[in-house]
């Protein structure tokens, strides 16, 4: 499947904007253009609000934290918990796992295709649990740091 361009996927997150009823506030889509160059990252609330402050200087913190929680809610962003407890948000709808480096704190995407099929199998041994969701957290050094 090819990757998307930022310039689809900023329409794509108009689109499925409009879709779950929210309202195109000039606000809202100069954080969806910066939420449309994110792919691979993982931003904080406060990485977004600094971005959106480059273009929009005055926009107070209250008004970009509830425009991110909308796209959380509406499903159009990921959220992941940082392991100091802060909040991670990423723009990528396949299933994946994430690596992040304890020495530079960075986060990569992993792809683990085997690992659904493996869950699956497993699943009888999980009788009267319903599986939501789930995701493999990774720990290590990445290359610059080890």
């Amino acid at each position: 499947m090819p990757i998307p361009s930022q310039a689809e996927r900023y329409r794509v997150l108009r689109d499925r904007s409009a879709s779950a009823g929210l309202r195109m506030t000039p606000q809202r889509e100069v954080l969806l253009r910066i939420v449309s160059e994110i792919d691979g990252q993982h931003p904080t609330a406060d990485d977004l609000l600094r971005r959106v402050r480059r273009v929009l200087p005055s926009i107070s913190q209250g008004t970009v934290y509830r425009n991110v929680q909308d796209l959380v809610r509406t499903g159009l962003l990921g959220t992941r918990a940082r392991s100091d407890g802060a909040a991670q948000y990423e723009l990528n709808p396949q299933e994946h796992h994430h690596f992040t480096c304890a020495g530079c704190g960075k986060v990569w995407d992993v792809y683990l295709q085997d690992l659904r099929y493996h869950v699956d199998r497993r699943r009888s041994r999980l009788a009267g649990f319903q599986i939501e969701r789930g995701g493999v957290e990774l720990l290590g050094r990445c290359p610059k740091c080890h």
